[in-house]
């Protein structure tokens, strides 16, 4: 391994990044064989009657949490058993699909909850909710993704999966950040204020807040600090400082001028690529060049399908990504095939890699390569019958049973009961949210 470098080499991580991607090597049929139009009808029949087979036990108990709702928060035997009895009950599910490979190649689930992914997610929402009640649930999720990324990034790094304060208080910072400078109803000037102060904040200077929110961004950029003083462990700070700068820089998007395909890649890719660069450097601050750069072009293919499954969304924002610039007489399939490609070539296992790092660039690229999957077959007008039919020979279902999956799911949720209190509520929200995010690649 090559020595932790001073400073962190942007410029040379987004230009290798990109550069990487504009290659374009040939599309990956050989790592992906064909699967039987039956095998994938078998799979679906399978997947739906472990789903009513756990939607059925998980009545009985919902109907008690209901039952409790008026209660106060408590920690007593009853409760505590019946927390665990709805946790067994989605975990056994999630490794039997798992186990008998429904959905992908090689099982992994199994291992993850082992790990302790569903025990990061509770402890994570419970301390969220517990520090800001107003939190809504996309808020909540869009924090718990950054927090599976970085436990992603510590079992690829062979560290502890654990919760740490700079991982709690840099998932939350980024639902507070974004959610100021995606808010359509925020000037741009009051914007660039905002980003003045928080640039004054993370170079660890005291500023006033203007509002609540910001004081409690500001609040976590101090407990980082705490971890990574700024004289001691400079890069940390720097990492996220280039997130900042690629905030501003988004907003390119949404400005009156038309943005080229190059730039509209440049900016998903500065974007994503430092976003992801941060969590690595809050969870391994000595990072070589080759763990930056894997860490960068993880964030620049996430950012990339973000704005894939963003499509239609940022097309009646006028916001300019790769996908929403794509007009509506054309078709997706070039833009696809490369992140495609791009993900296989990021993941692509080395001679150095531990085991569990192959594990994990396989799971990435199972994971990814099915929201993708997921996606087309939510919007299959996007791309063209070939291609449809190419990405549907490689899945385990008919791309069609994602929406119907998405259906099935989106029901069971909001039959959930929500209003239990918060002990159990935070359980059954950090499982179903993994179950749709790490098993079956759909958002909430």
């Amino acid at each position: 391994m090559r020595p932790a470098v001073e400073s962190i080499p942007c410029d040379k991580l987004q230009r290798d990044a990109l550069t990487e991607f504009l290659r374009q090597p040939p599309f990956p049929k050989k790592n992906k064989p064909s699967i039987a139009m039956w095998q994938k009808i078998r799979n679906e029949k399978k997947i739906k009657k472990l789903l009513t087979k756990l939607m059925d036990e998980m009545q009985p108990l919902m109907n008690e949490m209901k039952a409790r709702d008026t209660l106060p928060l408590s920690d007593d035997p009853s409760d505590l058993y019946l927390k665990q009895q709805v946790k067994d009950l989605i975990s056994n599910t999630l490794i039997e699909i798992d186990d008998k490979k429904l959905l992908f190649d090689e099982s992994f689930l199994g291992y993850f909850i082992a790990q302790g992914y569903l025990d990061v997610a509770e402890e994570f929402i419970s301390r969220a909710r517990l520090e800001d009640s107003g939190l809504n649930k996309d808020e909540l999720f869009q924090a718990l993704r950054n927090v599976w990324i970085m436990n992603s990034l510590q079992l690829m790094w062979d560290l502890p999966l654990e919760l740490t304060d700079p991982i709690y208080a840099y998932s939350m910072l980024y639902p507070y950040t974004d959610n100021i400078l995606d808010d359509p109803t925020t000037s741009y000037q009051e914007k660039e204020q905002f980003n003045y102060r928080l640039s004054q904040s993370l170079a660890g200077r005291k500023t006033r807040c203007k509002t609540a929110r910001e004081c409690r961004i500001f609040q976590l950029v101090s407990q980082i600090h705490q971890t990574y003083p700024l004289k001691t462990v400079p890069q940390v700070t720097e990492s996220i400082q280039l997130i900042q700068k690629a905030q501003i820089q988004s907003l390119k998007q949404t400005g009156d001028r038309i943005l080229s395909k190059e730039e509209c890649l440049s900016v998903s890719f500065f974007k994503g690529g430092t976003s992801v660069l941060a969590d690595a450097f809050l969870i391994k601050s000595d990072l070589d060049y080759e763990q930056m750069l894997f860490a960068y072009q993880y964030g620049a293919f996430l950012q990339l399908l973000d704005d894939l499954q963003d499509k239609e969304a940022d097309e009646e924002i006028a916001c300019q990504t790769l996908f929403s610039s794509i007009s509506k007489q054309e078709l997706a399939d070039p833009e696809i095939i490369s992140l495609i490609v791009y993900i296989y070539t990021v993941n692509e296992a080395s001679a150095d890699d531990s085991e569990t790092t192959r594990l994990m660039k396989n799971v990435i690229r199972q994971c990814t390569i099915m929201m993708i999957m997921e996606t087309v077959g939510r919007h299959p007008q996007v791309v063209s019958r070939d291609f449809y039919k190419q990405l549907e020979a490689c899945s385990k279902v008919r791309l069609s049973f994602y929406k119907e999956l998405h259906a099935t799911l989106s029901a069971f949720v909001e039959s959930s009961p929500w209003s239990v209190h918060e002990v159990l509520k935070s359980v059954i929200f950090a499982i179903l949210i993994m179950f749709m995010v790490i098993m079956l690649a759909l958002r909430y």
